[in-house]
């Protein structure tokens, strides 16, 4: 009878010790996290594709394909950063997000803005171009750091 007791004490003790920030809750997913990031970006790629289309713009004068590949890489590659670090870090995490999204812009300003300058001028065409990517990149993790912080 001993060891029953000892046996329901332990098991007690596993049980009360399970918090949510668990490698298996927490940890960053393929089908759950990324494809779904991917497949939004892509969908928003296409819509901003179209209106180009349809205004009749081309994706060299937008440098629609640099701008998109650029932010998705950059996003990609933040929000994995922010999610392995989230399970030891958890409570920084709004914190590193934050930094994230000042490197992400101070990215721009390195790479994007001498591209964007080279005629003289931004046009709207060429700040759209950026702002629709980088924003959606910025919403997409906003949002999946929402509801990973929400399971806390």
């Amino acid at each position: 009878m001993a060891h029953a007791s000892l046996l329901c004490h332990w098991l007690r003790h596993c049980n009360s010790s399970y918090h949510p920030t668990n490698k298996e809750i927490i940890g960053p997913n393929f089908r759950t996290i990324y494809l779904p990031f991917t497949a939004l970006f892509v969908l928003t790629a296409a819509l901003h594709a179209a209106v180009l289309f349809f205004l009749e713009y081309g994706f060299t004068e937008a440098f629609f394909v640099e701008v998109y590949l650029g932010n998705f890489a950059i996003s990609l590659l933040f929000l994995w950063g922010l999610l392995a670090a989230f399970s030891r870090y958890s409570h920084y995490v709004a914190w590193l997000y934050m930094l994230a999204s000042g490197l992400k812009f101070a990215l721009f300003f390195l790479l994007l803005w001498p591209l964007f300058k080279q005629d003289g001028a931004v046009s709207v065409l060429e700040k759209t171009s950026f702002l629709i990517p980088y924003f959606t990149g910025l919403f997409l993790e906003t949002g999946i750091l929402i509801s990973k912080l929400n399971k806390i």
